[in-house]
């Protein structure tokens, strides 16, 4: 399998380094293109809030955002494109993969994504059930496999 192009939708919660991070790798190792794409829900007042740090538009304030990540983490090390859209994140993430033709997706997971997390209706769902490509969902560390029982680790 050849990756060109990644896509990694970047809401700025807590799951954003790790999934920055495991997309790097793959960039790394196969010299593909990060697509970063963030998307603002049109009525979402608590996003604009969040994002508006110097600006009211979230368009701006979510690209120069973006930007800060890929300077803090990989630099120029990885080609990098930067897209904020608005809409609803699923149909967006979706379209910009098509658009892209990008090879693969690679996303966080804030809840269950085995079987009930299949049969609700999250966003990661809603992407792996009609995204164009494979879906790599990362999920936050502990919610992994590894859990801590005391002073034993079980795998």
């Amino acid at each position: 399998m050849r990756l060109r192009r990644i896509l990694v939708p970047i809401d700025f919660g807590d799951t954003t380094v790790a999934v920055l991070q495991h997309a790097a790798a793959f960039a790394r190792e196969h010299k593909a293109t990060i697509t970063l794409l963030h998307v603002v829900k049109p009525d979402d007042s608590e996003g604009r809030r969040d994002l508006s740090s110097i600006t009211d538009d979230p368009v701006e304030s979510g690209e120069r955002q973006l930007r800060q990540l890929v300077d803090v983490i990989w630099g120029e090390e990885i080609s990098t494109d930067v897209v904020v859209a608005i809409g609803k994140p699923h149909m967006q993430i979706v379209n910009e993969a098509r658009e892209t033709g990008a090879d693969m997706i690679i996303m966080a997971s804030h809840g269950p994504v085995g079987a009930w997390g299949l049969i609700r209706r999250s966003t990661t769902t809603k992407v792996i059930r009609q995204a164009p490509c494979p879906v790599l969902v990362v999920q936050p560390f502990e919610r992994g496999l590894m859990q801590d029982a005391g002073a034993e680790t079980y795998y």
